[in-house]
């Protein structure tokens, strides 16, 4: 594997070169990674974003901007092609194609499939861009679907519970929505095996969701701190309304009386009222929900927190791994700047920058590649 002696640690080569054809705004695109940091410059709209979607892509098999793949494909174009050489204890080539009209076929050196899955799960990425705010002042939905990015990081157990979970809370909510209408296939007894699945599954992600918080809510707020100059400090918690602490004894116990106590309500409404996919992480300040209290500058570095987190944890499972900062730095005043460039320069990690502004950069990358 190629390395480099950056900044006094061990920066790993994980992608040496990717070709592109026809993603987003990006006709075509061949170019060869250094190892360390690559800032990604050019005026707006020129593709930098789409160059690190695509090394996304590649990594996880699905994109950080939109669920489907298919909107990837330039609009004057029918497919879209995107082949990249990754650097292991091996060369590994992968490749995807996707057809407006025929699908994807994803292939990682000789084993192909019509899902771009096939790449997930050994060579993590994680995304920063302006828009994580949204992980502090968004929906619950945004910080589970972090939690359980994590989750998936931790194990390729946690990625089949999290999906035999969704499956089985959409037949349930399905036989609710039927039974409402008086005509539930299956009858009692389906329903019955249902709720002991969801019950099973449920309590798996809750014992790792748990966890996983008490691995990374020290870090989260350590990597706050820092970059907050130690202004104010922030604390995090797992909010959910049967998990209410880590020592819970009888998990199982009190997540059955509650879906008891809840019996009439879901079947009225039609839907599940409680469970993992209800939940929240919760960042707080001084006693108050961040989300709620906090500045626009507290809330940027509460996320940038959190995905250096992500970040730590996936070096820590699936070591190294790829950093990709889209256009962060524009948004933050001058000393989040070098608090975010200083810890950068000590992860373990190949790092793509993209910006429109080279001098929004508070140091010398080892590469530059202008779009």
């Amino acid at each position: 594997m190629e390395s480099v002696e950056f900044w006094g640690t061990r920066v790993d080569s994980l992608i040496k070169s990717i070709h592109i054809t026809s993603v987003r705004n990006i006709k075509a695109l061949d170019v060869s990674f250094q190892p360390g940091i690559t800032v990604v410059s050019g005026k707006n709209g020129c593709g930098k974003t789409s160059l690190l979607e695509a090394i996304y892509v590649l990594c996880h098999g699905y994109s950080f901007r939109t669920r489907e793949l298919k909107e990837l494909v330039s609009w004057d174009s029918k497919e879209l092609l995107v082949r990249a050489s990754f650097l292991g204890e091996r060369e590994s080539i992968r490749a995807l194609r996707v057809d407006s009209a025929s699908g994807v076929l994803a292939k990682k050196d000789s084993v192909e499939s019509k899902s771009a899955s096939l790449f997930f799960g050994e060579i993590p990425a994680i995304v920063m861009q302006p828009c994580d705010i949204s992980l502090v002042r968004g929906g619950p939905e945004e910080r589970r679907r972090w939690m359980d990015e994590m989750l998936c990081i931790r194990s390729s157990l946690n990625t089949d519970i999290l999906r035999r979970y969704k499956r089985i809370l959409l037949q349930r909510n399905q036989w609710l929505k039927q039974n409402r209408a008086g005509s539930p296939v299956g009858g009692e007894t389906l329903f019955s095996v249902l709720t002991e699945q969801f019950i099973e599954l449920a309590i798996k992600i809750w014992q790792a969701r748990l966890d996983l918080v008490a691995e990374i809510g020290g870090i989260t707020s350590d990597y706050y701190k820092h970059l907050a100059a130690g202004a104010d400090t922030i604390s995090v918690s797992y909010r959910s309304a049967v998990t209410k602490e880590k020592e819970s004894l009888n998990l199982e116990n009190d997540f059955r009386n509650a879906l008891e106590s809840l019996d009439d309500a879901e079947r009225l409404q039609g839907v599940t009222l409680i469970g993992p996919h209800k939940d929240d992480f919760i960042l707080w300040s001084s006693g108050y929900e961040l989300r709620s209290v906090g500045s626009q500058g507290q809330c940027r570095s509460a996320a940038i927190s959190m995905r250096f987190a992500a970040l730590d944890l996936a070096c820590k499972n699936k070591c190294p791994s790829i950093l990709l900062l889209d256009d962060v730095f524009a948004e933050l005043d001058e000393y989040r700047r070098r608090a975010v460039a200083d810890l950068i320069r000590e992860k373990h990690a190949q790092v793509f920058i993209a910006t429109p502004r080279l001098q929004d950069i508070p140091f010398s990358p080892d590469a530059q590649i202008e779009m």
